[in-house]
C-alpha cells in the first residue's frame, strides 16, 4: 500500500508539473522565448550593438524568501531545503533563498497582507485560507473527504476550474507558485482517548483559523478553537483546549505527543497545500526566474511528498514509545464520523459563496 500510495503521488503530480504557473493571457508568465507583459523582447527595430557599446548592466541578483509554520526536521522543511538547492543551482546563482522555518517572519495572515502589498515572499497555505482572498471555492480543495486518494487531487489541478481559482487569486494579488505538495492526511490527537464519534461531544479542539474546518468538528460535535500553531503546545499542556488536528508529520514536529497521548485514525482530510506569493513581486521576475521558481517548486513538491510518505511509519513508532495511544476506529464508526462531517456541505456558512451543486461537480470530475 506504501509504495503504491508513493507511486500515485509521483506519477499524477509529474503530469501536472508547471500547473500552478499558469494563469490568464493578462496574468501567466510566458514560457517561451517570445514576448511577454513582464519583459518585452527585444525589437527587431532596435539598433545593433557595435563594438564600442557597453555592455548592459547585469540584473540585480533576486533573493527569494520561503516561510512556513513547520519546524526544521519536517518533510516540509526538508523539501524547502531542497526547493531552494534547486532554485540556487538553476538559476546559476542570480536567484538565492533565504528560508524561514518556524513562523519566524510572523503569522500566515500578517504574510499574506504583506504579499497583497507587494513583498516578495513565499508563504504555504491550504485553499481553505485562500478562499479569503478572492477565490472562495478554493475552500472545497481541503475539505473533509473530498478525495478518495490522493491521485484525485492531482486531477482536480487539471481542470479548467483550478485555473479559475489561479486567476481569481492572481487577480487579487496572490499567485500560487507551485500546488502539488501533499501535506499528509490529517489526523486527531487528543488528552482523552477518542474511540467514538461520541466521545468527541464538547471536546475542545484547536483547528486552524478557517470556517471550513471550524464548522466541520461542530458538526461533529466537538468545540473547535482556532489557535495559532505554535500555541498549541503550551494549551494543549495547561488544559486549555483537550486536542488538536494535523497530519502526522506536524503532530510529530510539534512534539504534542508530550502533551496529548490519544491519536484517533479519523483520515478526515487529505490536505494537499500551495506556495503562494506576492502577484506583483512575481511579475518583476523575469520569464525566466518565473520559469524556474514553479519548475523547481514541483521538483520540490515531488521530494516533499516522498519523504511524507516515508517517514509516517517511524513518526507513529517514535510517538508509542512515548506513551502514546493510536486508536484504530473500525467500518462502522469511521461512516459515523464521515457522515457527520460530510453535513458541512449542506452547511450555509461553508457554502455560501460556492457555485451551485460545486461539490457534486469536483466529485464527478476527480471520480
Amino acid at each position: 500500500m506504501k509504495k503504491r500510495t508513493l507511486a500515485l503521488l509521483l506519477t499524477a503530480a509529474m503530469a501536472i508539473s508547471l500547473t500552478a504557473c499558469g494563469g490568464s493571457s493578462s496574468s501567466a508568465p510566458a514560457a517561451s522565448s517570445g514576448s511577454s507583459s513582464s519583459a518585452p523582447a527585444a525589437s527587431s527595430s532596435a539598433p545593433a550593438a557595435s563594438s564600442t557599446s557597453t555592455p548592459a548592466p547585469a540584473a540585480d541578483k533576486v533573493v527569494v524568501q520561503i516561510a512556513y509554520e513547520n519546524n526544521p526536521g519536517e518533510p516540509t522543511d526538508l523539501a524547502a531545503n531542497e526547493w531552494a538547492r534547486l532554485i540556487e543551482e538553476r538559476s546559476g546563482g542570480s536567484m538565492t533563498v533565504e528560508l524561514f522555518p518556524s513562523s519566524q517572519l510572523g503569522s500566515k495572515t500578517d504574510l499574506v497582507d504583506q504579499m497583497q502589498m507587494g513583498e516578495g515572499v513565499i508563504h504555504i497555505g491550504d485553499g481553505s485560507f485562500w478562499a479569503d482572498y478572492g477565490a472562495p471555492e478554493m475552500s472545497i480543495v481541503s475539505a473533509p473527504y473530498i478525495y478518495d486518494n490522493w491521485d484525485q487531487y492531482f486531477k482536480l489541478l487539471e481542470t479548467d476550474w483550478w485555473q479559475s481559482q489561479i486567476d481569481q487569486l492572481a487577480a487579487n494579488g496572490l499567485r500560487i507558485v507551485t500546488g502539488n505538495w501533499a501535506y499528509g492526511v490529517r489526523e486527531l490527537m487528543t488528552t482523552k482517548p477518542v474511540r467514538t464519534l461520541d466521545d468527541l461531544n464538547g471536546l475542545i479542539i484547536r483547528t486552524p483559523n478557517n470556517v471550513m474546518q471550524m464548522k466541520t468538528w461542530e458538526e461533529m460535535g466537538a468545540a473547535p478553537t482556532a489557535m495559532a500553531l505554535g500555541d498549541v503546545y503550551t494549551a494543549t499542556q495547561q488544559g486549555t483546549i483537550d486536542g488538536m488536528e494535523n497530519p502526522m508529520a506536524t503532530l510529530y514536529g510539534q512534539a504534542y505527543y508530550e502533551v496529548a497521548k490519544y491519536i484517533t485514525m479519523i483520515d478526515y482530510i487529505r490536505m494537499p497545500v500551495q506556495w503562494i506569493t506576492s502577484e506583483d513581486w512575481f511579475q518583476s521576475l523575469t520569464p525566466e526566474q518565473q520559469q524556474i521558481l514553479c519548475e523547481t517548486g514541483d521538483e520540490a513538491g515531488l521530494f516533499n511528498n516522498q519523504k511524507q510518505d516515508e517517514m509516517i511509519e517511524q513518526y507513529m513508532s517514535d510517538m508509542e514509545a512515548n506513551g502514546v495511544e493510536i486508536i484504530y476506529p473500525d467500518d462502522a464508526e469511521l461512516a459515523r464520523f464521515k457522515d457527520a462531517a460530510l453535513k458541512i456541505y449542506s452547511n450555509a456558512d461553508v457554502t455560501a459563496n460556492w457555485s451551485e451543486g460545486l461539490y457534486e461537480n469536483i466529485r464527478s470530475w476527480i471520480a
